[in-house]
């Protein structure tokens, strides 16, 4: 980042970034950068999403980047079902770090996206997963609302009919779909120019898809392929640019002023969709976020030299 920073109009809407936690569970992400190599390392390296330190950083950074709402992804891995969300070691230390942010000057909130890796859950699990965030964790100050309802997503990985029978039944959440590219639901990840609408709009770094496809070919004799399996074989690879793509996508989703801004995502190495600092562009994408949205000056107090950070990219 260069020096001198252009004073930005604020972007006036929500700023929320797609955060996975299987990685408390499930090293695939870090195994098939292992295997299959990847441009890009993490700085904090291949860590454990249940480690109190790294979860603390990774805060850290996202109000650096002046990101307002964590997306909360359960569970993008074949270990856990909806219906382990007790199970789960992250959610609740990061829930014991969202209720004490008294002395934060960039508070964070929280929703959650629902999905099966490489499926749908049934509705029996969307039924259960509904209910325990609507007792535990829902009524919470911290919880985002969205036109005054708690927001959940629903992540579809191809036709899905169990979404259509719990949209009829619910009325608590605002349960919004989301699938890849472009669609007539929320989008997860377009390619440049996005989709203008007024109420979401994605932004990522880029797209490298190869990853996937290495672990769609893993899955390959165990699962059958649905649609989102189609989607990334044939997705192509977008360059990152030095950060002008991600630039460019955020300044296209800014003039247009939606509702939320969403990043795909904080740590989605294996899409290659990841802004969480890496050992190869350090806080870049923070900043640019926080820059470009107008929130610089606001962020000040976050932006401290990552090269802090331990460099480790095995363990």
């Amino acid at each position: 980042m260069n020096q001198t920073h252009i004073i930005q109009q604020r972007y006036p809407g929500v700023v929320a970034a797609f955060f996975t936690a299987h990685l408390a569970v499930d090293s695939r992400e870090w195994n098939l950068i292992r295997e299959f190599g990847n441009a890009h390392h993490p700085l904090a390296g291949y860590y454990k999403s249940d480690e109190t330190a790294i979860l603390r950083q990774q805060l850290q950074w996202m109000r650096r980047a002046g990101i307002d709402v964590i997306v909360y992804d359960a569970f993008a891995t074949r270990k856990l079902t909806l219906m382990d969300l007790p199970k789960d070691p992250t959610l609740p230390l990061l829930l014991e770090e969202l209720a004490h942010q008294e002395h934060e000057s960039q508070k964070l909130q929280l929703c959650f996206s629902l999905e099966a890796c490489l499926s749908n859950p049934t509705v029996e699990q969307y039924d259960y997963a509904l209910d325990y965030i609507k007792a535990r964790v829902s009524k919470q100050d911290y919880y985002f609302r969205y036109h005054g309802k708690p927001l959940v997503l629903a992540i579809l990985n191809g036709e899905n009919r169990a979404i259509h029978e719990v949209e009829w039944r619910n009325a608590w959440f605002d349960l919004r779909r989301v699938r890849a590219f472009y669609t007539d639901a929320w989008s997860y990840v377009e390619h440049y120019p996005q989709l203008r609408r007024k109420d979401w709009m994605p932004v990522s770094p880029g797209i490298n898809a190869s990853l996937e496809r290495a672990f769609i070919a893993q899955c390959a004799n165990k699962i059958p392929a649905p649609d989102h399996a189609e989607i990334w074989r044939n997705a192509p690879t977008v360059e990152r640019e030095d950060g002008m793509y991600y630039r460019k996508q955020l300044l296209w989703a800014k003039q247009a002023n939606p509702e939320i801004i969403f990043i795909s995502g904080w740590n989605d190495w294996q899409h290659g969709l990841q802004i969480e600092p890496a050992v190869e562009y350090g806080g870049l994408y923070l900043d640019l976020t926080s820059e470009i949205l107008g929130r610089w000056e606001e962020t000040s107090l976050y932006r401290e030299a990552v090269t802090g950070m331990k460099k480790i990219v095995a363990r």
